[in-house]
């Protein structure tokens, strides 16, 4: 009997507004990753469908470098693996692409190497990597998760919001917008008061959505001053997506993570009439509707006869 391991891994959209780095939401789009152990005595990648086309095949691979730190770390040695790979996030557009292949990547090694982590630990090693929880909070444990990292205790500590009854559209660009080009744009200092008004903007948005008042959460998402006021010029649709979006009266329209992808909130009654509409508008993007996830990494143990 040969072992599969497979993997299911879902996307996240970060900051929803005035949540930088710290608030994000999975969704229903998914990394698959099959994995087994490789007859060849070397690991290799597969990689299936548009959104993983030009990724490396052998050891400089993303995956393969982030399992072997774990591996490293708990003083284990990883067997050589075949892994398959399939995604529906497309890369460098702001839907955590890089936090669902690193998520995988820490589940292959936490499997193969018998490590026993638990989803905490797992958290726990996925910010150390990442710099900041907003992506991989979610991905691990599904739906809307807030997050802080300490830098200097290196200790990741989350908390959990009743998932919204909205529907989410986004409307992702034919171009990428690499994360470091993205935080480029943003400046080094904030002064204190627009720190603090920030701060005030934010704990309201966090309130609203705990009372699923969605009217107040998107006025607040939509006075962010942490990041969209400096990369929305990098996103040449973006103010138009929002003033449509206005017509059809969505709660708040949002640059998705780093970009380029934005994100609109909007009641179920409307959704699919301003998704129509931005398919129809922005012919070089994609529109479409997409659910909450709620359950995080799915895994399954595979067996088959040799």
């Amino acid at each position: 009997m040969s072992e599969r391991l497979h993997l299911k891994i879902p996307a996240s959209t970060a900051n929803l507004g005035v949540g930088f780095d710290s608030i994000g939401m999975a969704l229903n789009k998914f990394l698959y990753l099959d994995v087994k152990i490789s007859d060849n005595g070397y690991w290799s990648f597969n990689h299936i469908g548009p959104n993983v086309e030009g990724l490396p095949t052998d050891n400089s691979h993303y995956i393969y470098q982030i399992a072997q730190k774990v591996a490293h770390k708990y003083n284990v040695v990883l067997p050589s693996l075949e892994v398959e790979m399939r995604s529906e996030i497309p890369l460098a557009r702001g839907l955590g692409s890089s936090a669902s292949a690193l998520v995988g990547a820490l589940y292959i090694a936490n499997y193969f190497g018998d490590i026993e982590l638990s989803k905490y630990e797992l958290l726990q090693l996925a910010t150390e990597f990442e710099g900041h929880p907003d992506n991989v909070a979610p991905t691990i444990y599904g739906g809307l998760v807030l997050g802080y990292y300490n830098p200097e205790t290196k200790v990741t500590d989350v908390s959990y919001i009743d998932t919204p009854k909205v529907d989410i559209i986004i409307t992702v660009p034919s171009y990428e917008l690499r994360t470091i080009d993205s935080r480029n744009a943003l400046p080094d200092t904030f002064s204190h008061k627009k720190a603090v008004q920030n701060s005030a903007i934010s704990n309201t948005m966090i309130s609203a959505l705990i009372q699923h008042n969605y009217v107040l959460a998107g006025k607040m998402m939509e006075q962010d001053g942490f990041h969209e006021p400096y990369r929305q010029d990098l996103i040449p649709e973006f103010q138009t997506i929002k003033g449509l979006a206005k017509q059809y009266l969505a709660y708040a329209t949002v640059i998705s993570g780093a970009g380029p992808t934005v994100l609109t909130m909007i009641g179920p009654e409307r959704s699919g009439e301003l998704v129509r509409e931005l398919k129809r508008t922005f012919e070089n993007c994609r529109s479409e509707l997409v659910t909450i996830n709620e359950t995080g990494v799915e895994l399954k143990v595979l067996y088959q006869r040799q």
